[in-house]
C-alpha cells in the first residue's frame, strides 16, 4: 500500500487514502502528498469510506485514490458523466472482501472501542468476535469484487469474504414480502426519522451538483425546510430518482445516515429495475453513458416485451 502510493507520488500531485488516527485506531481518510507522510498509510476493515466522493471538488488535479471495488465503480461513473477526467485520476485497486461497520461495533462496545482485524475474527477491547455479524450491510450483498479501473494493486492476501448476517437478510426477505400498501406504510415510518441533516447525499460521489441541488433551490421551490415525514419523503424521492441509473451501490448513504435508515433498500430496488430495463450497471464502462441520457422511447423494447 505505502509503495503504491509513493509510486502514484510521482505522477499525482495527491494520493487519497487513509491514516489510522481515529478513535480506537480506526481509520480515517488522509491526503498524502509525499513519501514520509505516504508512510502513515493504512489499509484495513475499517477503511470504509467512499474516497470517489472528493473527486469533483479535485478535478483540476492529478489524484491518486486508494478505492476498493464498489469504490472503483463509483469513480467509473464520475468519468462516464464526465465530471472527472480519466488521464487526471490515478487508482490503486485493494481487494477488501469485506468491511467492519464501525457503528455497530461501538454501538455494543462502547464508543472508540479498538478494533483489530485477524481475518474471520475482530479482536474488539481484547474480546474475539466473529467478524460476520459486524459487516456493512452492502458487503452482505457484493456480488462483484472485480477491480473496474486501476493503475496500481495493493490487494489484501487474506481471504476475509463473509456470510450474509441474518439482520439484513431478514428485513429484505420482510420487503419484497410486502404488498404496495405495506411497502408505502413502512417507509413512511422511515421518514418520519429523518432530520434532513443531508449525510446521505454529502457522502454519495454521484450528488455532485450541490450548487444546484433540488434539496437548496427556491426557484422551483419542490422541497419545504419543515423537518417532517413528508418533506423527508419528497427529498428522499427526488434524491433517488436523481441518481437512477447512476448510484453504483457503495452504500454510503445509508452508512452516513445518523438515523439508522436503510436507504440502500431503495437503491437496491431501483438498481435492479435499471439493470433489467437497461441491461445496465453503474459504474462497470467508463465509454458507456447511463441509460436515462441515452433513452429513446420510441425504441424501449422493455415495455413490449413485458406487455
Amino acid at each position: 500500500m505505502i509503495d503504491a502510493i509513493k509510486n502514484l507520488l510521482n505522477e499525482a500531485e495527491l494520493v487519497l487514502g487513509w491514516t489510522a488516527t481515529g478513535a480506537g485506531g480506526v481509520a480515517v481518510p488522509a491526503r498524502f502528498q509525499t513519501a514520509t507522510e505516504a508512510e502513515e498509510a493504512v489499509f484495513n476493515s475499517t477503511c470504509v469510506h467512499n474516497l470517489a466522493v472528493h473527486l469533483p471538488r479535485l478535478k483540476e488535479m492529478v489524484v491518486g485514490i486508494v478505492a476498493k471495488p464498489c469504490d472503483q465503480r463509483s469513480v467509473v461513473e464520475l468519468i462516464a458523466e464526465h465530471e472527472v477526467d480519466a488521464d487526471r485520476v490515478k487508482v490503486i485497486e485493494v481487494d477488501c472482501q469485506s468491511m467492519v461497520d464501525v457503528k455497530a461495533v461501538w454501538r455494543r462496545f462502547g464508543f472508540g472501542a479498538t478494533i483489530e482485524d485477524n481475518g474471520p475474527m475482530l479482536r474488539i477491547n481484547d474480546e474475539e468476535v466473529e467478524r460476520n455479524g459486524l459487516l456493512l450491510n452492502k458487503c452482505h450483498s457484493c456480488e462483484d469484487r472485480n477491480p473496474a479501473l486501476y493503475d496500481e494493486i495493493a490487494a489484501m492476501s487474506e481471504k476475509r469474504g463473509g456470510a450474509a448476517g441474518a439482520g439484513y437478510h431478514h428485513l429484505r426477505e420482510q420487503f419484497d414480502a410486502m404488498n404496495i400498501a405495506e411497502r408505502r406504510a413502512f417507509w413512511e415510518e422511515q421518514y418520519t426519522r429523518c432530520i434532513r441533516c443531508y449525510a446521505c447525499r454529502e457522502a454519495c460521489p454521484m450528488c455532485y451538483c450541490r450548487d444546484v441541488c433540488i434539496m437548496q433551490t427556491r426557484e422551483p421551490h419542490w422541497i419545504g425546510g419543515e423537518v417532517n415525514a413528508r418533506e423527508a419523503e419528497m427529498m428522499q424521492l427526488i434524491r433517488v430518482n436523481h441518481l437512477a441509473g447512476r448510484c453504483t451501490g457503495c452504500g454510503e448513504c445509508e452508512r452516513a445516515c445518523p438515523m439508522g435508515i436503510p436507504l440502500m433498500l431503495l437503491m437496491e430496488e431501483q438498481n435492479q429495475i435499471v439493470e433489467e430495463m437497461f441491461g445496465y450497471r453503474a459504474g462497470t464502462d467508463p465509454e458507456k453513458k447511463p441509460p436515462l441520457l441515452t433513452f429513446d422511447i420510441k425504441a424501449d423494447t422493455w415495455n413490449k416485451k413485458n406487455e
